[in-house]
């Protein structure tokens, strides 16, 4: 039988290569999908150890709580996760027994510019990362490339990446602009980290130390003390010695230690990311499952005189199901072994160019026996379960079938599908209104994998009556080849079923993530409007935070300006939950911010008081007068008395405090934006606040309509990059619809002959081949956009209300338009290689075939 079985595969090539295609391509991204994630944090990984290479032990101040996110990004970079270490404590470190070498390090963000006053920094979000240059080599990973280090107050030292690409030369004036405001520069030299020209995309300026404290930190403290051991010193007993000359709130820890730290922190965003790919390769061979399916099915009622013949000379039910199996086995590992080698490939392409944009250390492919394991068990077991009905179909061909040509593979009833559909259908609808009723997304989740099983199991018993409905206009415009094709596709619902119902998962994925944006983006107007009543909104290109000082003095100073105020938040610990405290200014701040009391007063805030919104106040039962304990990093324990309590504000989130209070909790205050409020709204007020903040080149004057139009971009920006994820189910998909009419044409060969020796033309035949594929896919589409805007308005439902600023339901009526002219589209390309092999067939040997 095995020899059967290989036989069978060899003799027809092109079905293997078609069946084994969407294995190829699920495999492929998911395989892919692991190398690169690997790869680029294996690559990070050795940068971060390489800035430790010539430490030995770090003092630190303690953070009481994880702040999250990235290491070296975000709060962590402007020293908002960790008190600062004072100057003073480096005098104490060089007295420890064992100390070789010892220096304070400092690092945050600033914001460069050339002296056209064209942005340096990298695009996309990337910090520019301020440093001090340490006069002792081994201490610091900084190396000069060119030129000299800095020495003094106006000098610095800018990544080789930076200085090459933005043809900035030794000499050259720049504006680097921090905690003081715009600053005049000369570049006196380049720079590289190890061997890189910079590091993970972002540019880097270094100062001497003075400056740097002035500019990105705060004068008198370190980021850290870094601290090299003299010979023949243990790094554990040197972290000993250290951490007991250490005051309270401060540590001495290993430098293998925060590296590892460190590189954890990257690599949990890396296996998010990993996670939120692999998602996409998931539904790419659910999609293939179907394609798959879909495909054994037929070509077992194509060979039903084949495996009857194999039972008449002596095999039994059980081969034939090995045969099959076996089958499928072998082209569930041949494509999986392909999609694993071209995700290498994928990895590898995409690697070279994050490699060359981002300046990551050079380094092999990760290639972990993970990602060989996951991606071949995945693709041939897709493959293998997916053939498990069929095969089961083709052991049950009796013997005499080979004596017959009219034998069909005998199918079991619907009825009992039916009854498996409707059930997972009710268990889904069940799981959707717990998850409703709950706001909980669990159940939502449960409950919409569970509808999508239960309708994929009820498509075949409405497939034939949605199909001649669908496919009602095609006698009209195509005559008897639209009679025909309309025919064709109601005839074999199950068939029909399987290749829409793939369609149908990667439609209604595109349906339910365009709601769910839709929804974001029609709550998003309200919102705002709601939020804030200022005049224009002044904020970065990328959305990062800046050091809020400079900024909101030049603002305050533009001419026509009324009122103003920043908008800073940090993360606290609250009750040992994560909370995001918001700072405005206490007397401006209502002046441009929407804040409607119900109890209290916003007055208190100028004392350092509290506001909490009417949700957080119900909910958690938070009253004028109590007196909440928040946790800051970089203080601690703070205990702020609640002032008064205001009506939902989707912008200043659950608690406001001033941003005095924030400043004197952080290290260093960055603003989100800085809201204005001006005389009047013409052109020149415009203007003259954007002459006010030319220094800071990374702001940007928005009116509110153009704020929120540019945060509509960035949000429909997400969307394509889902919709570009998505696209590969699709064409999965589709290529399950050029499988299943080619397949379909060597099936009816001899009723193509019949109807080509009446009369029918090689054109009518492509138009009827046409109209079955346009058919099968419209079906497809329609059930998947219903099932997707469904539980997209589900999901949607389910978040409202919950901070994530969502509010109302929209259907994305547009995206629903554009899918069914796309999937038209694709569908009459789809049906073009079958329709011209059926036009081509052989009139006389069509109808003498069997």
């Amino acid at each position: 039988m095995l020899n059967a079985t290989i036989k069978s595969l060899m003799a027809h090539k092109l079905r293997l290569a078609l069946t084994a295609l969407a294995v190829v391509l699920g495999v492929m991204f998911m395989a892919g999908t692991f190398v690169l994630t690997d790869t680029i944090k294996h690559s990070i990984n050795g940068l971060v150890n390489q800035g430790t290479a010539g430490k030995n032990v770090i003092v630190r101040g303690i953070a009481p709580f994880s702040s999250g996110g990235l290491s070296g990004s975000g709060d962590n970079l402007s020293g908002n996760n960790r008190p600062l270490v004072p100057e003073s404590l480096l005098t104490a470190v060089n007295g420890v027994p064992g100390v070789a070498v010892a220096d304070g390090q400092v690092q945050g963000t600033v914001s460069i510019v050339d002296a056209k006053g064209k942005a340096l920094g990298p695009q996309g979000g990337a910090p520019t990362i301020a440093l001090n240059w340490l006069p002792d080599r081994a201490l610091s990973l900084l190396v000069l490339h060119s030129g000299r280090e800095p020495q003094k107050a106006g000098e610095v030292a800018l990544d080789n990446k930076t200085a090459t690409s933005k043809k900035i030369r030794l000499g050259d004036t720049i504006t680097v602009t921090g905690n003081l405001g715009p600053q005049p520069s000369t570049v006196v030299g380049t720079l590289r980290f190890g061997t890189q020209d910079t590091i993970a995309g972002a540019s880097l300026v270094a100062f001497d130390t003075a400056t740097a404290q002035a500019v990105a930190g705060r004068p008198g403290f370190f980021s850290e003390i870094d601290i090299g051991a003299s010979p023949g010193v243990v790094t554990d007993q040197l972290v000993t010695r250290v951490g007991a000359i250490m005051p309270p709130h401060y540590e001495a820890v290993s430098a293998a230690q925060a590296a590892s730290e460190t590189a954890a922190s990257f690599d949990s965003f890396f296996n998010l990311f990993n996670t939120f790919l692999l998602v996409f390769a998931v539904i790419a061979l659910l999609v293939g499952a179907f394609l798959i399916f879909n495909t054994f099915t037929i070509l077992i009622g194509q060979r039903t005189r084949e495996l009857a013949l194999l039972r008449a000379v002596g095999a039994g039910r059980g081969q034939v199901l090995t045969s099959v199996m076996g089958e499928a086995l072998l082209t569930g590992l041949f494509g999986s072994a392909i999609g694993l080698g071209l995700g290498i490939a994928l990895a590898y392409g995409l690697y070279d160019v994050l490699k060359r944009s981002l300046s990551l250390s050079a380094t092999s492919l990760q290639i972990l026996p993970r990602t060989f394991i996951v991606s071949l068990a995945a693709g041939t077991l897709i493959t293998v379960v997916s053939a498990v009905l069929p095969a089961m179909r083709a052991s049950r061909i009796p013997p005499v079938a080979a004596m017959r040509d009219d034998v069909a593979v005998s199918e079991g009833s619907l009825r009992r599908r039916a009854i498996f559909g409707v059930v997972l259908l009710a268990a889904g609808i069940a799981g959707l209104v717990i998850g409703l009723v709950g706001k909980t997304l669990l159940p939502v989740g449960l409950g919409a994998l569970a509808i999508f099983l239960g309708v994929a199991m009820l498509v075949p018993l409405i497939a034939s009556p949605m199909a001649r409905v669908i496919g009602a206009p095609l006698p009209l415009i195509q005559g008897v080849s639209g009679r025909l094709g309309r025919a064709n596709s109601a005839r074999n619902p199950r068939r029909t079923a399987a290749t829409a119902s793939a369609l149908m998962i990667g439609i209604a994925v595109v349906a339910a993530i365009a709601t769910l944006v839709g929804s974001l983006l029609g709550s998003f107007n309200g919102i705002f409007d709601r939020s804030f009543q200022a005049s224009y909104v002044v904020s970065t290109n990328s959305g990062q935070p800046f050091p809020a000082g400079p900024a909101e003095a030049a603002v305050q100073a533009a001419p026509g300006v009324t009122a103003m105020s920043g908008f800073a938040q940090a993360m606290v610990h609250l009750k040992g939950a994560s909370k995001s405290l918001s700072g405005i200014d206490p007397v401006q701040g209502p002046q441009v911010f929407r804040i409607t009391m119900t109890k209290g007063s916003v007055a208190p805030l100028a004392q350092g008081q509290l506001l909490v919104d009417e949700t957080t106040s119900t909910g958690d039962h938070v009253h004028v007068g109590d007196k909440l304990t928040m946790t800051f990093a970089t203080t601690g324990d703070q205990t702020l008395t609640v002032a008064g309590i205001f009506q939902d504000n989707q912008l200043l989130g659950s608690y406001v405090t001033s941003n005095a209070l924030i400043a004197a909790n952080t290290n260093s205050v960055r603003d989100a934006v800085i809201l204005a409020k001006t005389s009047s709204t013409t052109p020149a007020v415009q203007d003259g606040l954007k002459k006010a903040v030319a220094g800071f080149p990374e702001l940007k004057v928005r009116t509110g309509a153009q704020f929120k139009e540019d945060q509509k971009k960035a949000i429909k920006g997400f969307l394509y990059f889902i919709y570009a994820l998505v696209a590969l189910s699709i064409i999965i998909a589709m290529v399950g619809v050029i499988n299943t009419l080619a397949l379909s044409v060597l099936e009816r060969t001899r009723e193509i002959g019949l109807v080509r020796s009446v009369g029918m033309q090689r054109r009518q035949v492509r138009r009827m081949i046409r109209g079955e594929a346009v058919v099968v896919s419209v079906l497809g589409a329609v059930l998947g956009l219903a099932l997707g805007v469904a539980l997209g308005a589900a999901l949607v439902s389910t978040i409202s209300g919950t901070g994530t600023g969502i509010t109302q339901v929209v259907i994305p009526v547009a995206t629903i338009v554009e899918v069914l002219i796309a999937v038209f589209i694709f569908a009459i390309l789809a049906a073009l290689f079958p329709a011209a092999r059926a036009s081509k067939l052989d009139v006389l040997k069509a109808i003498t075939s069997v």
